[in-house]
């Protein structure tokens, strides 16, 4: 104990106060970004660290998880895809997942008829769906944040870089369910498609189309912004189909 000691350094240096104070901004920030736009919590999933010999199938069978919901999470579109030894996959919980449920999603929800329960003993899927032929890109632009947990959350789509101000366009045909504006998700369209596909874009500057309009694919429906809890000009971009969040990487052209 005689060689600790507590020093007294006295009144702080405008620097110094510079620092601490820097720091807990820096610390506040990161908050924010882990807590970023549009995301969900999720704790009960896990984290499988590959190794050598193993494929997306076994892992998958392994841990008694849907193969899509496996490659969803991971943003994986081939089944074949290469894994890399050391590298992580998110195991998503094997119970039904909790999404942030989006305006008039229950009630739309009550007309859809659900997806049935896998039967005992029926033979596991093997492939991965997709449908690069679903829906065209809303803007033109990278994904700087692509779906699946990050740091304990789940990012609900996929966030894609645009300049404030950018006319989005209506991936597909279909009717607005919703134009408004919802807490973290900011300026909001909701637009119902055919087969039941519901598609979202949020941190809208403006939105330009009203509940009931009916829209062509390609219609511009509203404006890049960063309304909401966003921390830079972006559109973030969601699919959903009875009442279950895809990735949108799997459905775009």
């Amino acid at each position: 104990m005689d060689n600790y000691r507590t020093i007294d350094h006295g009144p702080r240096t405008m620097d110094q106060r510079c620092v601490v104070f820097r720091s807990i901004v820096y610390g506040l920030l990161s908050i924010v970004l882990l807590t970023g736009c549009a995301t969900s919590y999720d704790a009960h999933g896990v984290f499988h660290k590959v190794r050598k010999g193993e494929n997306l199938l076994w892992i998958a069978k392994s841990y008694g998880v849907d193969l899509q919901d496996l490659a969803e999470e991971n943003n994986v579109q081939n089944v074949d895809h290469t894994l890399t030894p050391g590298e992580k996959l998110y195991i998503p919980p094997r119970r039904e997942r909790r999404y942030k449920k989006l305006p008039f999603e229950e009630e739309i929800a009550k007309n859809i008829e659900k997806k049935p329960a896998r039967a005992k003993g029926k033979k596991i899927p093997t492939k991965i769906y997709t449908d690069h032929t679903r829906f065209e890109w809303p803007v033109i632009g990278v994904v700087i944040s692509p779906f699946g947990v990050r740091h304990g959350r789940r990012h609900d789509g996929v966030d894609i870089k645009a300049v404030t101000g950018t006319p989005i366009h209506v991936a597909d045909a279909g009717t607005v369910v919703y134009a408004g504006s919802m807490h973290g998700y900011g300026n909001l369209i909701l637009i119902r498609h055919r087969d039941d596909f519901f598609t979202a874009y949020a941190h809208n500057q403006k939105n330009n189309v009203k509940e009931g309009q009916k829209l062509k694919q390609g219609q511009v429906i509203g404006l890049v912004g960063r309304t909401g809890r966003a921390t830079g000009s972006h559109l973030h971009f969601e699919v959903r189909r009875n009442g279950v969040i895809l990735n949108p990487l799997s459905f775009l052209q």
